[in-house]
């Protein structure tokens, strides 16, 4: 199934769903449309809940050049709740690239409320 998301502000974060299958330019897309509605929110608080296929690990590493591409910097907190159980190991090496490399202060959780939980948390500290 191709790729379906939907990018709305919900204070105090862009809320993002995800659906389908990713592939480079469909996520390209769409890091870009959450990117802009940060700075149109002037935001930079992320929670995405997802359930994707899984993919493949070059996908992964994609991630450095598409977050680049869109304007997603370190300044941005990415709270990632993966629900199909298949596909969080690679929703954890998404983490580790755009963690080691000093794109975002990610992370992948396995519910919504763990992630809500960070990302307030982490909002309310700055």
């Amino acid at each position: 199934m191709q790729l379906q998301y939907s990018v709305t502000f919900n204070p105090p974060y862009v809320e993002v769903h995800v659906s389908g299958e990713p592939d480079y330019l469909s996520t390209n897309l769409m890091w870009k449309k959450i990117a802009s509605a940060c700075e149109r929110h002037e935001c930079r608080n992320i929670l995405g809940i997802a359930e994707t296929e899984t993919r493949s690990s070059d996908h992964a590493y994609d991630h450095a050049a598409i977050f680049e591409a869109a304007g997603i910097t370190a300044e941005f907190r990415i709270a990632w709740v993966e629900t199909n159980r298949d596909a969080i190991d690679m929703a954890k090496l998404v983490e580790a690239v755009v963690r080691n490399r000093g794109l975002a202060e990610a992370r992948v959780f396995d519910n919504v409320q763990k992630a809500k939980k960070w990302l307030t948390k982490a909002s309310a500290a700055n």
